[in-house]
């Protein structure tokens, strides 16, 4: 059998669930993600270092901060980091959520991740560090090569990044697939976007149907392509509860009976209801 040279391994952050992955092909080593703080992007740090070589690039998939915060400690961990996003769009969308993030005091915590500027001399330079890809191919040391795909409407987020490897049969589908955590249908995600995200969830199980890969998602476990099935009936789940209860507390209670071992019930399912809800009474 043929050594397979590239391989994968997650980090699964105890804050928001969320998933960080470190491709390695024994002569390079690649990041997708660094978790929402610095503590929890220091032991990425370590995972990709325990693979033997430098990591030469970090690819953050989308503008949401769980998936970012973590690039300052990045930084001071490998100075010669890369950090690269797939489209202007994504990086627009950072600077604009952490602009946002700052406005309501949600850095404080993490200081040195605001906009670098006159009022925060330490923060971070997001305009300068993030570069965007020229191409939707990442070749990594090895000759190992990663497909990019930013062709999403909006979904969980405005503007979203999936990647996919050949080498093995793995898809980094981010956000657009959750498994057993509660799905973010939060601020941001209006009626619209949740036709959009069942759409290309069904999209996705025609393009890799037959190949049947491994589907590594922003949140939970890596699983297979019956996720995509799976994160459309919750969808169509919540929505639903959300119709036929009368309360926040109501509705919630049901989800949980419903998905009984799903995580992060008391952020990323309670905002859901409260944004949901709010949708349908206007």
């Amino acid at each position: 059998m043929k050594e397979q040279k590239l391989s994968i391994d997650v980090y699964h952050a105890v804050e928001a669930n969320v998933n960080s992955y470190v491709f390695s092909d024994k002569k390079g080593t690649f990041i997708v993600d660094c978790t929402r703080n610095s503590e929890e992007a220091r032991k990425v740090a370590t995972l990709a270092r325990s693979k033997g070589s430098t990591p030469t690039a970090l690819l953050i998939t989308h503008g949401h901060p769980d998936h970012y915060l973590g690039m300052g400690a990045m930084l001071q961990e490998f100075p010669n980091l890369k950090i690269v996003v797939a489209s202007q769009e994504v990086k627009d969308d950072i600077i604009s959520f952490t602009e946002w993030m700052d406005s309501v005091k949600w850095l404080e915590d993490e200081p040195h991740m605001k906009l670098k500027s006159e009022q925060s001399p330490d923060g971070f330079d997001y305009e300068n560090r993030l570069e965007v890809l020229d191409t939707n191919e990442i070749v990594l040391p090895g000759g190992s090569v990663l497909e990019v795909n930013t062709d999403y409407p909006p979904t969980e987020c405005a503007h979203m990044t999936t990647i996919y490897s050949r080498d093995l049969n793995a898809l980094i589908s981010s956000d657009i697939t959750y498994n057993k955590v509660h799905i973010w249908l939060g601020v941001g995600v209006e009626r619209e976007h949740i036709n959009n995200w069942q759409e290309q969830l069904e999209l996705l199980k025609e393009k890799y149907g037959s190949l049947k890969p491994t589907v590594y998602p922003g949140h939970g476990a890596p699983t297979d392509i019956s996720i995509f099935e799976i994160d459309k009936k919750y969808m169509d789940d919540l929505l639903n509860v959300v119709q036929t209860t009368e309360t926040e507390d109501e509705a919630k209670q049901k989800m949980m009976q419903l998905y009984p071992d799903w995580q992060n019930t008391e952020f990323l399912l309670s905002q859901s209801i409260k944004n949901q809800i709010e949708l349908s009474s206007q």
